[in-house]
């Protein structure tokens, strides 16, 4: 017994020198390749949560638990990432110096493959726009802002006021948008509510263009768009700002974030005001109102490290507006509340689990303006579970897989009941790995069980060849789009006019989609350029069709259309401080209705953006100047009963928009901006109308409190 207590009495003695051993601590500067420095870089340790940032002068200091070898990540945005492993015995200082990523191309995305990946290294070509972006642009809107960015992305009105996006063909229900990965609530003819996105606290969107099914599930046929929010980077970091423009448009936001060695949070708050205006048809016969409305929302993110192992990481939301439509007496109120909480647990350097779970209800509600009584019509509320485990063979051989929880509920005034729902149960896996230093191969599939029609697969295999400058892709994915509540039980008077019934159909199967696509790519330090060309065929489209005495408009799975089109994208850094971007996209769609095709997609489009950059101490210039380039469009416009087609033309027409920023002391930003330069109108007013009321004006301050006080 003497000799079992003298051993573990030894443990627990040498235990207590090792943790009372001091820490060893890896120090230096960071800077640019011209030798200045870079406040506020992230310095981490992969496989752990440990990590500290740069100070003011672009000096850091991280203390490390013991001696040992460590796997060192030095982030920066616009500045390619280092990895360095270390062998610490003692103190050490290391210093670092980082390349400007002049096109982005090193940015760190997720969206291709559910893990972080550099944007030059995912699997199919992916477009971000990053947090500058968005800033050099002064975007209202992520309307105003995929516009801007990417041909082919058009967001016109709908019946209701709301806004719909068409994506190279795709309509919004095609079309999957996410907040942080995560699904948003609230359909209305085939959208979400997209003025619930605020701008100012986007870090970077990125798209992924073709069905993604495989990794996002249904609606993921014609492409992701991921919206990422902000995280804090500093201890503090407050701003406050303000712009004012056209049609009374109004927009205050503020934040307020820190960033400390265990925790970090961010509070972000906006409001905005857009009175409602008129469009007219050349001729004067026709016109549209274009609602304007008041918004609210506020934001929190809230990360705590507990330890060097595990993240925890909550989000709350709540958002409201209240919409302008120049009725005295009624008007639509739409409110959303969201939450969500996620454990990141790295296992090891080469093992990580994640468990999150969401929740966001969106409802709508008939405002009386008289009386300011609310009664709800609407109610969406969607529940996600999810775990995902990610192992790394290697760097470069990566193996994921994923179980998830999918509960969608919805009450609406057009239904004959009052509540109805759907659950999804869904594993998923995937592959990705370098089968040579040069050949890259992903393929990976997904499994939905949806209560109302059963099972369905969603393959994906995606080949990357590298032969630098050159890089080669070819994919093909199946995607998927399942029925929706309301296509299924809608019992509904069109108008309360007894005009016709729209029926839904409990025993509706999902739409299906086959995507292929290539592309090449060329890319320098400087210069960026690739072509795309794709292919998209869907089958069991759900659309209506009339009963024979047409009074009732059901729900059916005949519809079908195919897709082809070429997307060319070029980015060029040039000298003297500006670089250009310019794309274009061609779509052919054959969308058949009785023989006419009722394709609403305009074939031709592209973008063009300019920049302008001059810095000096104290002192930033910005000018951005974009284009957009519409082709005209001859299609055929049915009837409200489907039985007589029309021919229609629209033309095709271009958009300018200029923006100038001024940056004072690093605190201080100061922006103008018109857009519509030209003045443009539409010649026939239509719901793919552009819903410019000509030229606008906004001019906007923008203040880091904490750059003033530093």
């Amino acid at each position: 017994m003497k000799t079992i207590l003298l051993i573990l009495a030894s443990i627990v003695l040498c235990g207590n020198l090792s943790a009372n051993e001091p820490p060893r601590q890896v120090s230096g500067c960071i800077t640019d390749e011209k030798g200045e420095t870079l406040p506020y870089a992230n310095i981490l340790v992969k496989g752990t949560t440990h990590g500290t940032a740069s100070d003011l002068d672009g000096n850091y200091k991280l203390d490390l638990s013991k001696p040992g070898e460590y796997h060192l990540i030095i982030k920066y945005a616009g500045f390619t990432p280092v990895e360095q492993r270390i062998y610490l015995h003692g103190d050490t200082v290391i210093n670092f110096r980082l390349k400007e990523d002049a096109l982005n191309l090193n940015e760190v995305t997720v969206t291709a493959t559910r893990t972080p990946k550099l944007l030059k290294d995912a699997p199919v070509i992916t477009r971000v726009i990053t947090a500058t972006d968005i800033k050099k642009l002064n975007a209202v809107t992520v309307q105003d802002l995929l516009e801007t960015e990417l041909p082919g992305m058009e967001f016109t009105r709908q019946m209701d006021g709301q806004i719909a996006v068409n994506m190279q063909g795709m309509s919004g229900k095609y079309v999957l948008f996410l907040i942080d990965g995560e699904r948003m609530a609230g359909e209305t003819l085939n959208n979400v509510d997209y003025n619930r996105l605020n701008a100012d606290n986007i870090e970077r969107i990125e798209i992924v263009k073709g069905a993604a099914s495989a990794l996002y599930g249904s609606s993921a046929i014609g492409g992701v768009v991921n919206i990422i929010t902000k995280e804090p980077s500093k201890p503090l970091e407050v701003n406050v700002s303000g712009y004012y423009g056209s049609n009374n448009e109004q927009r205050y936001g503020g934040t307020i974030g820190t960033k400390q060695k265990n925790i970090s949070s961010l509070t972000s708050v906006m409001y905005k005001n857009k009175d409602h205006y008129s469009l007219w048809s050349s001729d004067r016969t026709d016109s549209a109102i274009i609602y304007g409305g008041k918004d609210l929302s506020v934001d929190e993110k809230l990360s705590w490290k507990v330890s060097d192992k595990i993240t925890l990481t909550g989000k709350g939301g709540f958002y409201t507006r209240l919409a302008d439509i120049a009725n005295d007496k009624k008007t639509d109120r739409y409110r959303d509340y969201n939450g969500s909480v996620r454990m990141n647990y790295l296992i090891s350097e080469k093992q990580d689990l994640t468990i999150s779970y969401l929740l966001d209800r969106y409802n709508k509600y008939d405002h009386y303006t008289k009386t300011d009584a609310d009664s709800l019509n609407y109610r969406n509320t969607q529940h996600t579970a999810r775990a995902q485990y990610n192992y790394s063979f290697t760097p470069n051989n990566t193996l994921i897989g994923g179980a998830e929880f999918f509960r969608d509920e919805l009450m609406s005034y057009q239904f004959s009941g009052d509540t109805h729902s759907t659950n999804d149960y869904i594993l998923y896996a995937q592959h990705d790995f370098n089968v040579t230093e040069q050949f890259n191969l992903v393929y990976g599939g997904r499994m939905d069980y949806y209560n109302s029609f059963g099972a369905h697969v969603s393959p994906n295999i995606s080949l990357m060849y590298k032969l630098k400058p050159f890089t080669f892709r070819t994919s093909y994915s199946r995607g998927f789009r399942a029925p929706s509540l309301k296509e299924m039980w809608t019992e509904w008077d069109m108008g309360g006019m007894n005009m016709f019934i729209i029926a839904g159909d409990p025993n509706l199967e999902p739409e299906i989609s086959d995507n292929f696509s290539v592309s090449a790519e060329y890319s320098r330090d400087r210069v960026n350029f690739s072509v795309i060309g794709y292919y998209n065929n869907i089958k069991d489209k759900i659309t209506t069709i009339f009963s024979a005495d047409r009074d009732t408009s059901y729900y059916r799975n005949i519809d079908k259309s195919k897709l082809a089109g070429l997307d060319a994208n070029l980015a060029v850094k040039c000298p003297y401080g500006f670089t250009v971007k310019a794309a274009y996209a061609y779509v052919h769609e054959n969308m058949k209705q009785n023989g006419y095709n009722v394709s609403s997609t305009r074939p031709h489009s592209a973008t063009l953006g300019i920049n302008y950059e001059y810095s000096r101490k104290n002192y930033d210039l910005n000018v951005a100047l974009n284009g957009r380039f519409l082709g005209k469009l001859d299609t055929y416009e049915a009837n409200s009963t489907g039985d007589t087609f029309t021919p229609v033309h629209y033309s095709g027409y271009q958009n300018w928009k200029i923006t100038v920023s001024q940056r004072l002391f690093g605190a201080y930003l100061l922006q103008a901006t018109v857009d519509n330069i030209f003045n443009y109108k539409p010649d026939i007013i239509a719901s793919n109308s552009p819903m410019s009321p000509g030229t606008t004006f906004m001019i906007g301050l923008s203040v880091n409190i904490d750059e003033i006080f530093k």
